[in-house]
Order: C-alpha cells, then structure tokens, then sequence
C-alpha cells in the first residue's frame, strides 16, 4: 500500500515548515508566488492528496482550481496565469484551493466529488474532458474554462486567446511580404485553439487567392503529443512543386520542430524558409535564429478570469459566454521579407 504523503513530508523535501506548506497548498496570503509554485510542484511530484486540506474558514468564499497533474507540472506555461487568478481573488479574501486529477485516472467518483464540495465556483484550466463537462451540466455554479481543449458544453464561460485573428493578421503579413506559397502546420483534433488558428490561415488564404496565392495544410495526428510528422513534414518542405517559403504553425513546439526539419534538409531559416509559431515559450526566443510568435497574455487572462468570478459572487449579471484576449505578434528573425527576384517569388 502507498505511503500517504503528508504535509511535513513536503516541507523535508522543500526545506520549509510545515505551516508553509499548509498556507501555500491551500492557497492563502504571505506566500510568494516563486515559494508556492514550488511547494505545489513538489506536492504533486510525491502524489500529495489535494482533498485532505482543510479550510481554516470553512464560510469563506472559495474557488476550485480543476487541473490535471500533467498542465499543473508545466510550470513556465500554466503557473502564470493561475498565480495571477490567485493574486486577483486574493484582493478579495477570496481562496483558491487545488482538485488535482489524473488523466489515466479519471472517473466518476472525482466528479462526484468535486460536485459535492463547498465551493462556490469552479475553475477548469485547458483540459476539460467530457466527464467532466457532462457531470458539470445543472452545477449552478459559475465555471470557467480557461483555454478549453474542448467545446463541450455552452454554459460555461470560456476565456480563450486571439487564436484565429492572430493567425489571420500573421498569414495576411507574409502574403503582403511576398510569400506566395504558404503551409498551416498543426492537428485540428489536438485543441479548440489549434482548430481556431487553422481556421484563422484558410481564411487569410481565401482573401488573396486571386493573387495567386495558395496555401498548403500540414496536419498530423497529435494522439501521443508528438506535435508534428517528421517525415511527412519534411516531404512537404521538400516538395520542388510547391516551393513553400513560409509555414505558420498551431505552437512553438511545433515551430520549433520545423526548425529540426530544415536543419535536417539543409534548408536555411529565414533565407530559404519562414517560420512563424505561437505561444512565446522561452525555447522560441533563443532558438536560432529567434523564434517570431503571439505572445500568450497569460498574466491578463487570470485577472479576467478573477474579475469575472469575483462580478458574479457580487451579483452582477453577466451576459457573455465567451472572453477573447488579445495576443501581441513578437516579431524575431524567423521571418524574411521576400524582394523582387527572390527564387520564391512566383511572379519572377
């Protein structure tokens, strides 16, 4: 039988005390955010169980933070946005407690569960699996989605990123720029997001087909998170009769594993082939060369998302389903402006 972990066994590991630990994983004040991200990354590490904390105020008002193990460990990406959800409700002695799932391991027990916690609102960060959705269908409870993977049910409010306007305005600039052959490369099943910008491409595309542009659909089966197809990458970019000059991908992972293929081909980013990504990871900035991207406004979308729980606890009717937040595009070097005469012209 597996050892329970406890809250002082945490503290060992990180070298602090167990009241520390006890403030942070219940998500109260007088814990840096470094300080927190740190003992809750531990506490899933060791496979803490998140439903033994108590409340010290049992009548507070309370937000449950549904997150799989795999997101919460993804600590430059999903940390910002839930230590700025936290800091917004926090101004209002509102707490934010942790149900932490398994992915291989979810079930109706847990959402059973999470139905009967004294909560008042529920969070659900990225993955919003069907079990979850359906189970969550009469809650009477505010829910907000933030990035769904998934669209599932209507009634929860989904806070999502400028998906396909970003794509859109990234595609409309390589065309103005010269590129004349463009590729989208993503997995439309992989995400709501991913779908969104696809969809952002086509439609950048459509605008200029009588200028004898034409655009190319890359797309792979991301059932494993592969993010991408070596192989069948790489006999696009090969392809002498499409002699693409541009690829615009779902992410930067994905970006970023263009970069290995061209490497692979003998093919020079930006002279011979531009890339732009999405999501403004680190790697992305220090790729060689630097990575052009959206930089996610992860900071903005948790305030959103507090601002927006802390109006409905106030009784402040909402009429919106659905928030987009603006990305900003981060021009790198990834991107070569084509000139007259360059081998990828059409029009030379």
């Amino acid at each position: 039988m597996k050892k329970r972990v406890l809250l002082e066994d945490i503290a060992r590991e990180v070298g602090v005390t167990k009241g520390l630990v006890s403030r942070a994983l219940a998500g109260k004040y007088n814990v840096s955010d470094e300080m927190r991200d740190r003992i809750t990354q531990k506490a899933v590490e060791m496979g803490y169980d998140f439903s033994k904390l108590k409340s010290k105020k049992p009548d507070a008002t309370k937000c449950s933070l549904i997150i799989s193990k795999r997101i919460l460990l993804k600590e430059d990406y999903w940390q910002p946005i839930i230590r700025s959800v936290s800091s917004t409700l926090d101004r209002y002695n509102i707490l934010l407690e942790y149900q932490i799932y398994d992915e291989e391991d979810l079930n109706k027990m847990f959402v059973d569960k999470l139905r009967r916690l004294k909560t008042n609102a529920f969070i659900i960060m990225h993955e919003n699996p069907l079990i979850i959705a359906n189970g969550f269908k009469d809650i009477k409870k505010p829910v907000v989605v933030i990035d769904p993977k998934y669209f599932h049910n209507d009634e929860f409010l989904q806070m999502k990123f400028s998906n396909y306007e970003s794509i859109y305005l990234a595609t409309r600039c390589l065309i103005e720029n010269g590129h004349k052959r463009i590729a989208f490369y993503g997995c439309d099943e992989h995400a709501i997001s991913f779908r969104e910008r696809h969809e952002g491409f086509l439609a950048a595309v459509s605008v200029y087909r009588n200028q004898d542009v034409k655009g190319y659909d890359i797309l792979f089966d991301n059932t494993y998170l592969q993010y991408g197809d070596h192989e069948l990458l790489k006999s696009v970019i090969n392809d002498k009769e499409k002699k693409i000059s541009a690829i615009v991908c779902a992410n930067d992972i994905i970006a970023l594993n263009v970069y290995k293929a061209a490497r692979e081909l003998g093919i020079n980013i930006p002279e011979e082939l531009s890339v732009i990504g999405f999501d403004d990871i680190k790697e992305g900035e220090y790729a060689n060369p630097p990575l052009t991207t959206f930089k996610v406004p992860r900071h903005e979308i948790g305030v959103e998302v507090g601002r927006y729980l802390i109006n409905c606890f106030q009784n402040q009717q909402l009429l919106y389903n659905q928030v987009i937040i603006r990305c900003d595009f981060i021009e790198r070097e990834s991107v070569k402006k084509l000139k007259k005469g360059d081998p990828h012209d059409q029009n030379c």
